[in-house]
């Protein structure tokens, strides 16, 4: 999972990302002492966000009541040292609260209730020969193209290409394509929201990227290219 401990206390900051990244190694947790810096830290990849709520400049109340126009299904955690605050917080409808002093079996407890839950299925790739495992499981798209049209994203480290880019890699230069085109991500759209990991595919106006940090990639990408012998 990712998730970002917001506190102007650096003490409690340690604690917090020591304790997260005891129940979740492999995951990313992130820090930040203001809303501002977590303004600049957060994007659409962070799934939880603990926020205390007396800070100075803008609190955390404040500061959620943003965050959540811009990441509506992101999962708020308020934390404070002061239970009053909790009834300022409420209307916001977090997915839970903490209160000072925290343990470990605080935690599990608010992540085992979340608003939103977290993906349950893990999405690896592997590289050579290219395949797509869903919890350890093959798994086989529709179309043969939409497997390769991810291994390009893949390829590419996960920035956006835009359609003609990806016309020109899976059909050469025979822009006709572009309504297959179109199909192939509504599939590919769709195995990401099937298997709870939304947002991994992420658009923009003529283009597309993938948010790789999210998918267990093994062997050497490179093999990608000869695989489906890219020019």
């Amino acid at each position: 999972m990712v998730t970002l401990t917001v506190d102007d206390q650096e003490d409690s900051v340690k604690v917090m990302k020591y304790m997260l990244e005891n129940i979740d190694p492999n995951g990313i947790h992130l820090t930040a002492a203001t809303m501002e810096e977590a303004f600049n830290k957060i994007d659409e990849s962070v799934q939880i966000i603990f926020l205390d709520i007396e800070m100075p400049g803008l609190n955390g109340i404040e500061g959620a009541s943003v965050l959540k126009k811009k990441y509506p299904r992101l999962n708020i955690i308020f934390v404070t040292g002061h239970p009053r605050y909790i009834y300022e917080a409420f209307p916001l409808h977090p997915s839970g609260f903490l209160t000072k002093p925290i343990s470990m079996q605080d935690i599990i407890d608010e992540l085992e209730e979340l608003r939103f839950p977290l993906p349950k299925y893990e999405i690896k790739v592997q590289c050579s020969p290219f395949g797509v495992f869903v919890d350890d499981k093959p798994f086989y798209f529709y179309a043969a193209k939409t497997a390769e049209l991810l291994a390009y994203l893949i390829y590419k480290d996960g920035i956006y290409c835009d359609n003609q880019e990806l016309c020109m890699v899976l059909w050469g230069e025979d822009m006709r394509k572009s309504g297959r085109l179109r199909q192939l991500i509504m599939e590919l759209r769709g195995f990401f929201e099937n298997t709870s990991s939304e947002n991994i595919l992420l658009k923009r106006y003529g283009a597309i990227g993938l948010d790789i940090s999210r998918i267990e990639i093994t062997g050497d990408v490179e093999d990608l290219k000869k695989f489906y012998k890219w020019q």
